[in-house]
């Protein structure tokens, strides 16, 4: 008699039953410490078919580590009309023009005693500004390479957790989970921030030999209807690329679309959840200035970035105007 025949059958499912267990959580194991760009995707909180590389390796774009500024009047790359990035607190205003945030994507900075992190998404049309102190310590970001949800992932030097630029939510690593602190930031032409916040430094040119800031490397992506990367969710009844303003409060969300708010005449005073916004929209810029009350999340970006990140959001149209059908 064989040694196998002596085994009862009951020990033998038993035994291939632990057998399968422990493969599995061998798989499990192996796939909790994947790795990808050079970061673990530990505790990966959001969904991996919508996270892809995005072509530059970690630190492809550089990040402005030790931003410099200067006065306005010696800022000769960044005109009255160019499109700029503002952020004032405790009494120090500063200029972020949009064609360097493009080149980087973000700022590591201080506003006295404050880490501030100033970003922008280029994909998503999104400007972000976060504090930079987390649970007693200063984190330091860098550009990770890798694209979530159609919106880049930032990176803390400290413990190599990733980020979304988006939502400034910790999506894998030590730190997942972990939320920053938003800070308000403004996106408007340099002549209309420096109406509100007229002493003001201008973020110098951090590679000016090595770049060249006059040209973007964006202007056809802007220009055309399609997605480039995966999103959770498209909605193709307004164009991909068309600038919104979303907002946030009791569950809800809502898009304010440049082309909605130019059929109403530049502005709109609108009641969100109990709330009221007050929105107003220049055109020829194609930049918004907003005021909510401050538990209401407000965020500019592409229609693009605004339905992927909020797939449920309802949409601001003039009275009398019909909803769009979308082609698809």
């Amino acid at each position: 008699m064989s040694r196998r025949s002596r085994i009862p059958d009951a020990l033998r499912l038993a035994l291939a039953g632990a057998l399968l267990l422990a493969a599995a959580s061998f798989a499990s194991a192996e796939e909790a410490r994947e790795e990808w760009n050079g970061f673990s995707l530990e505790g990966l909180s959001v969904s991996k078919e919508h996270l892809i590389g995005g072509g530059p390796p970690r630190d492809g774009i550089r990040s402005v580590d030790a931003p410099e500024f200067v006065a306005v009047a010696d800022a000769d790359w960044v005109m009255e009309k160019n499109p700029v990035l503002g952020v004032a607190l405790g009494g120090v205003a500063r200029v972020y023009p949009l064609h360097l945030m493009e080149r980087h994507q973000i700022v590591n900075d201080r506003f006295g005693d404050l880490p501030v992190a100033v970003t922008y998404d280029p994909l998503a049309g999104a400007p972000r500004a976060f504090s930079r102190e987390l649970d007693g310590r200063t984190l330091e970001f860098g550009v990770a390479g890798l694209i979530w949800n159609h919106g880049f992932l930032m990176y803390d030097r400290e413990t190599e957790s990733l980020w979304s630029q988006f939502t400034g939510e910790c999506v894998a690593g030590k730190l997942v989970g972990k939320q920053l602190a938003p800070i308000r930031i403004d996106q408007v032409t340099l002549e209309s921030w420096l109406a509100v916040n007229p002493v003001s430094a201008v973020l110098a040119r951090p590679a000016p030999d090595k770049i060249d800031y006059r040209h973007s490397a964006f202007d056809t992506y802007i220009v055309r209807d399609e997605t480039i990367f995966p999103v959770r969710a498209v909605d193709r009844a307004y164009h991909l690329k068309e600038v919104v303003v979303g907002v946030q409060a009791g569950g809800k969300s809502r898009a304010y679309l440049g082309s909605a708010l130019t059929i109403a005449g530049g502005s709109v005073v609108d009641d969100f959840e109990g709330r009221e916004i007050r929105i107003f929209y220049d055109g020829q810029a194609g930049l918004f200035a907003h005021h909510a009350p401050s538990d209401v999340k407000v965020q500019e970006a592409y229609w693009l970035a605004w339905k992927a990140f909020h797939p449920d959001t309802e949409v601001y149209l003039p009275e009398g105007v019909p909803e769009p059908v979308s082609p698809e």
